[in-house]
């Protein structure tokens, strides 16, 4: 009977040396696009399984920091298959208020680029049980030129010209 747990301690080691970590690469960050409630950002991620049996994603959780400011956080339960050897792409859409968007304008009024950093945590199924895959990934959002400060104001200038 003592020799029951020291077993099924063994086999759960031995899985878990057999069980590579998905391997996750920032594929792109761009405007997802805006509406009356504010921003989209999408963070598409390219996650390679490097096993050669199929994982499950089975939810995700995010922060979005942009110019240091702790602006989107979210997570979703929705389920994806990671196929073995294969590489499969993830859309995690971050959602910014106005007010937000406001905060970074107010730092940096000529905005062409904004710093990010995506804090991302997948939860992957295997068959000895879940694992957290880290996502951490930073660099800079080129702001669209119909979206930048300097082309609304031209835009609103040339409104209040022609009224």
């Amino acid at each position: 009977m003592k020799k029951l747990p020291l077993l099924l301690l063994l086999l759960i080691t031995a899985c878990s040396m057999i069980v590579e970590k998905p391997k996750v690469n920032l594929a792109d960050v761009r405007f997802g696009g805006l509406d009356d409630d504010g921003v989209t950002i999408d963070f598409l991620l390219t996650v390679t399984n490097p096993n050669s049996f199929d994982l499950p994603l089975n939810g995700y959780s995010y922060t979005v920091h942009m110019m240091a400011l702790p602006l989107a956080r979210g997570e979703s339960r929705d389920s994806l298959i990671f196929p073995g050897k294969t590489a499969t792409d993830v859309l995690i859409p971050a959602r910014l208020r106005y007010n937000d968007v406001l905060q970074i304008l107010k730092r940096r009024p000529g905005l062409n680029d904004v710093p990010y950093q995506l804090t991302a945590d997948l939860s992957v199924g295997t068959p000895i049980g879940d694992i957290t895959v880290p996502v951490r990934k930073s660099g800079m959002l080129a702001v669209p030129e119909k979206y930048r400060p300097g082309t609304l104001l031209r835009k609103f200038g040339d409104f209040l010209k022609r009224n």
